[in-house]
């Protein structure tokens, strides 16, 4: 293939495939998330994340309800500042959506704590003396857990 007739960009199939009109569209969404964030208060800006707008309402994504409560706390602060930027100058409401982030570290497997001798032996003392017999063998299978060898 000639040079010269190569896409600009690798993943760009051509001048209105569908992967192109998606990157225009994540790029287009990026710039309007930069705008918006500088118009949060500091403490939001490294928090938020722009949801969407439409009908003069711009949704906001919060990582939990601690953050969703501020941004409503702000919200007319928040819409002061988003209208002097024209492209906004429509809104009227600010909602927060609580999404909590997935967190791309694996989890650790923790040990668990094992239970020692002595507190096996008290829980099927327990057993022993408890008249519900259902609560009675929860505590002996509990109680069974013990370590071994001790």
């Amino acid at each position: 293939m000639p040079r010269e007739n190569r896409p600009s960009h690798p993943l760009d199939s051509g001048s209105e495939g569908p992967l192109s009109r998606l990157l225009r569209q994540a790029e287009q969404h990026r710039r309007v998330e930069t705008v918006i964030l500088e118009a949060l208060p500091g403490n939001l800006a490294e928090c938020c994340r722009f949801g969407g707008y439409a009908n003069g309402e711009l949704t906001l994504l919060v990582p939990d309800s601690t953050r969703a409560s501020q941004v409503r706390f702000q919200q007319r602060r928040i819409v002061q500042n988003l209208r002097q930027d024209e492209r906004f100058s429509q809104v009227w409401r600010v909602r927060a959506r609580v999404q909590p982030w997935h967190d791309p570290r694996p989890r650790t497997a923790r040990e668990r704590p094992e239970m020692t001798a002595e507190n096996a032996e008290l829980l099927r003392e327990v057993a022993e003396e408890t008249e519900d017999s259902g609560l009675s063998g929860v505590l002996r299978r509990l109680s069974s857990h013990a370590r071994k060898g001790q």
